[in-house]
């Protein structure tokens, strides 16, 4: 007596090509947008820092607090769209990217602006997420390098126009530096518009938990590296009880994390 095969995760849906370019539009539109504002600030962060009268380590921390909030939200990004709609995903991280756009664009200081880049990395982690798991559910294995290559080419096209833009809407005197970061909302509703109407999958949902303890544990880790790089020899120096500390509590949470990730109730 044979047994019935066990039921799998759906894989790529039925899609012709047209299909499949225009539900990409949207999608690679929102990359375009998360990848720019990673890299329109690199030209205008001299100007961004002085006129906010933020100190050296503000430097590191405008570019870093994004790409630290990106890392630490893919990975749950990724478990979510195994739980709910992937085009409720990828719009809820749209929205999420444009609103930390607005109000880093409003900063006052440079506290405010390192908070609102972090949640854009917040955004922007769920559109590095998605966009693969959404090319995954439309397209098949065969076909999927084609496709593959579209994405490539705007993740290449944004990390080389963002600091050309960023240099141009700093030297334009009637822009200044804040359209660095309203530059990129225009993009992010237009492909919020574009997924509305293009991008239709089915919800297929399977019991699935979020490692929140990994992920926190491997946030702080890199954090505390982080604060550490950034403070040795200005604050404090490289051979000191802080750098001891820091150290330290990195390699323990990093531990901690490793130990984490093995649990089989974590897979």
């Amino acid at each position: 007596m044979t047994q019935a095969p066990a039921p799998t995760r759906a894989t790529a849906v039925d899609m012709t090509h047209r299909q499949i370019l225009e539900a990409l539009s949207g999608l690679l539109l929102g990359m375009f947008v998360a990848i720019l504002s990673s890299t329109v600030v690199s030209n205008a962060l001299p100007r961004i820092i002085t006129e906010l009268k933020g100190g050296q380590s503000a430097y590191t921390w405008v570019v870093t607090s994004t790409l630290l909030a990106t890392t630490a939200t893919t990975p749950i990004w990724g478990k979510l769209a195994d739980l709910t709609s992937k085009k409720l995903l990828v719009q809820l991280s749209l929205t999420i990217f444009v609103l930390g756009s607005v109000l880093a664009g409003l900063s006052q200081s440079t506290g405010q602006l390192i908070a609102c880049r972090v949640l854009q990395g917040v955004g922007a982690g769920g559109l590095t997420a998605l966009a693969q798991v959404i090319m995954a559910t439309m397209i098949s294995p065969r076909e999927r390098g084609r496709y593959s290559g579209y994405l490539g080419a705007v993740m290449a096209v944004g990390t080389i126009g963002g600091p050309l833009i960023g240099g141009v809407i700093v030297d334009t005197s009637w822009l200044g530096w804040r359209w660095c970061f309203y530059v990129g909302v225009p993009f992010a509703i237009l492909a919020l518009v574009v997924l509305q109407k293009t991008l239709h999958l089915p919800v297929v949902k399977r019991a699935a938990k979020i490692d929140w303890w990994g992920a926190t544990l491997i946030t702080a880790a890199v954090s505390l590296l982080l604060i550490w790089v950034t403070l040795a020899g200005d604050r404090y120096a490289w051979l000191s009880w802080q750098t001891a500390a820091m150290v330290a509590g990195a390699l323990l949470l990093a531990v901690l994390a490793v130990r984490v990730e093995h649990r089989p109730a974590s897979r």
